[in-house]
């Protein structure tokens, strides 16, 4: 099994020392008690000459909470029912001692709460919208319509479907033996298209899919003259569009580390050996270990930093791969159509962007993150959870904005921690169910997904259901599948109507996911791909929407694209046309900048290691925060009836531009952060009077081991 530079989310115990201990004495073991619950507990490491260094809270195998020191007295939210908890130290020698806690959490005496959703929000007359309504703290819930309809649910809340005849408001109201509560979405209903014709509220549902580690010079550096070839350089206003690939710069080379010139090549090879782009590999591409303010963009640490991460990995067995590439050729290779034929075919026939990266200077975790949050980690460059031993962030994302604002989403996931979905395939590990999304490294996913200790459905409660409902015959988990559930979903929801306003699919963690791996091949994913696409194409859901497709992160590959502020274009081709440079989008989400924790130990806010960028006062990224520099460029495609022909866009954006694409759609211009707002608006990608591909196109099957008549999976032979 493949293994990776990034996590979903790990939860990881150190071994505990014969002489170290921890003392609770609140709750007591065996409690009954209300929510909140107050933890208060000390630890001592007689072993360890610094003592303790951290203390946790684990909820049914869950970190809920660190905090630094050798005592702790917090208040914690706990919901109604028995659980399973413990107190955990950590000292500075890594070593660690536990105390388990067992307690039952009686009902609340707070008020009643409600929320409301409608999926879709826009309809046109005789269609219908389907309402979700989800309740706690209540005795009784009813919901009106302003069209006189009324409906009553179940304490717990459900589902309504509604077929208004007219724009209709519906408003939920929960009451409680401590008062009511009350909440309300409205279902637009129009007589063509589902919004405005001519304007953006002709999209009714956004799609967003990110896949692996991969920059645009890696996969569409090469699509500029497949256009050319094809025809598919001119828009349908007339206007000839060019790719900024490495067509035209492919003498362009890079040096290993015995100063071995490598230059640009095409890939014989479908699966490669991993690279690297964490934070300190990524300032290296930009230019070796030269992180200075003052510092010349040179675009030369891709070859030296994949063969670095080779060579550790191929001498400490850290990684998986063969590693037969410890040069680090792989860092300069290529694809093209012969490949990659669907997702060339489908970048020609609607709109790529030439200035689209990832919004942080690091890997899949933190990129994903941001991408959740506008664009922030709150000071974290690593993987919180696999890197830093972190409990889940408090950040406020884009899916807390849309609950507040009733409107729909839902996240797919294509994978488990386990890397299955079926029981038949799955381990019997506690996680191996386990949905896998970045997603659970924020601490907003626990109301809507949560570990089951107990394994009884009994043990979830609504709107939560036990994960019996999604497949798991074990029940080992608590899911609510109106916002979290698997891809076949997705499948079910684009034919019955009921695809959400925002949709997230998540990619196949370790199956599917294009991320570079000796036995991973990019086939693969491009046929999974393919088949989401496709699906969308076909549906009902096809004539009032958007799929935005990407790459959460550039994962190591060439790019001659410099990722940073003032020096975006310094390589790029006047024939490009002009290409704004990338310092307009380059805006610190909030106060928040990359540091060093004084112990060395991670905390919420800095995880820096000692020869980080950012550590030295005159550093990049210590200057200027996490906007010194951006991700790397990506490959994108934005497909939808509306997307213009073969259209290339040079405004530049990161992935948070789709989170100001769905807040200006569906809530409004109170964007979630001001690295949002800063992004541009997206709607030079779109014709919404002519409606360029009202009928979409049918676009050739995706290549195949099979197709080709040989397995192109040779990580050994790279070209």
């Amino acid at each position: 099994m493949k293994t990776f530079c990034c996590s979903v989310l790990a939860l990881v115990i150190a071994p505990a020392s014969a002489l170290a201990s921890v003392n609770v004495t609140s709750p007591a073991n065996g409690a009954t008690v209300g929510s909140p619950v107050q933890y208060v507990a000390t630890a001592t490491a007689p072993a360890c000459a610094k003592g303790v260094a951290t203390m946790g809270i684990y909820v049914d195998n869950v970190k809920v909470y660190v905090g630094k020191g050798a005592s702790l007295n917090y208040e914690l939210t706990v919901s109604p029912g028995a659980h399973q908890t413990k107190v955990e130290e950590w000292d500075y020698c890594k070593s660690g001692s536990t105390e388990h806690i067992n307690i039952t959490v009686t009902g609340s005496t707070s008020g009643p709460t409600v929320s409301i959703s409608a999926s879709p929000g826009s309809i046109t007359a005789g269609k219908s919208s389907l309402l979700t309504v989800t309740a706690a703290n209540d005795t009784g819930l009813t919901v009106a319509g302003t069209d006189g309809s009324s409906y009553t649910l179940a304490a717990a809340g459900g589902t309504i479907t509604v077929t208004p005849s007219a724009t209709t408001t519906y408003t939920a109201q929960a009451t409680g033996t401590s008062g009511t509560a009350s909440s309300s979405a409205t279902v637009t209903v129009s007589t063509s298209g589902g919004g405005t014709p001519g304007t953006p509220s002709q999209i009714n549902h956004v799609i967003f899919m990110l896949q692996e580690n991969h920059t645009f010079d890696n996969y569409f550096g090469m699509l500029n003259p497949y256009r050319i070839t094809n025809g598919w350089t001119k828009g349908d206003d007339g206007n000839t569009y060019i790719v900024d690939g490495i067509d035209d710069k492919l003498t362009k080379s890079d040096e290993d580390d015995e100063g071995t010139s490598i230059k640009l090549f095409k890939l014989k090879s479908t699966c490669i050996d991993d690279d690297s782009s964490d934070w300190l590999a990524s300032y290296g591409d930009v230019n070796r270990y030269n992180f200075l303010t003052t510092r010349p963009i040179q675009m030369t640490g891709f070859v030296h930093t994949a063969e670095g991460f080779a060579k550790n990995c191929a001498s400490t067995g850290a990684c998986s791969g063969n590693f037969t590439d410890l040069h680090g050729t792989r860092a300069m290779g290529y694809y093209d159509q012969g490949f990659l034929n669907y997702y060339y075919y489908m970048a020609s026939q609607f709109a790529v962007s030439n200035r689209w990266f990832s919004p942080v200077a690091s890997k899949s975790v933190p990129n994903r993150i941001a991408t959740f949050t506008g664009g922030t980690t709150q000071g974290l460059v690593l993987d919180p959870g696999g890197n830093d031993k972190l409990a889940q962030l408090a950040i406020p994302t884009i899916f807390n904005a849309l609950d507040k604002a009733g409107v729909s989403w839902k996240i797919y996931y294509t994978d488990t921690q386990g890397y299955c979905l079926d029981d038949d395939v799955c381990g019997t590990a506690g996680n191996d169910r386990y949905p896998a999304t970045a997603f659970s490294n924020l601490t907003y996913s626990f109301n809507y997904l949560r570990v089951n200790a107990s394994k009884k459905a009994s043990g979830c409660t609504a709107p939560l259901e036990p994960s019996s409902v999604v497949g798991d015959s074990t029940n080992s988990f608590c899911i609510n599948p109106n916002k979290i559930a698997p891809l076949s979903h997705y499948y079910s929801d684009l034919t019955n109507g009921t695809l959400p306003s925002f949709a997230f699919i998540e990619t196949g963690y370790g199956a599917n996911d294009e991320h570079p791996g000796s036995g991973n091949s990019v086939l693969i994913g491009q046929l999974e791909v393919a088949k989401v696409v496709n699906a969308f194409m076909a549906s009902p859901e096809w004539n009032d929407s958007v799929f935005f497709f990407s790459y959460d992160e550039g994962g190591g590959p060439y790019d001659h694209v410099p990722p940073v502020p003032g020096h975006s274009n310094d390589f790029t081709s006047a024939d490009v046309g002009v290409v704004p440079d990338i310092a307009g989008i380059a805006v610190n989400p909030d106060s928040y900048e990359p540091c060093l924790p004084p112990d060395g130990v991670p905390t919420t806010h800095c995880d820096l290691h000692s020869d980080f960028p950012g550590v030295h006062p005159n550093d990049a990224p210590a200057v200027h925060g996490f906007d010194a520099q951006l991700g790397f460029r990506l490959p994108n495609i934005v497909i939808s009836p509306f997307t213009r022909r073969h259209y290339v866009s040079n405004i530049p954006l990161d992935h948070t531009a789709i989170l100001k694409f769905v807040e200006t759609r569906f809530i409004g211009t109170n964007y979630l952060t001001p690295h949002v707002a800063a992004q541009p608006s997206l709607l030079d990608f779109f014709d919404f009077n002519g409606v360029p591909w009202a009928t979409p196109p049918s676009p050739p099957a995706p290549v195949t081991s099979e197709s080709l008549g040989y397995n192109p999976c040779t990580a050994a032979t790279l070209q």
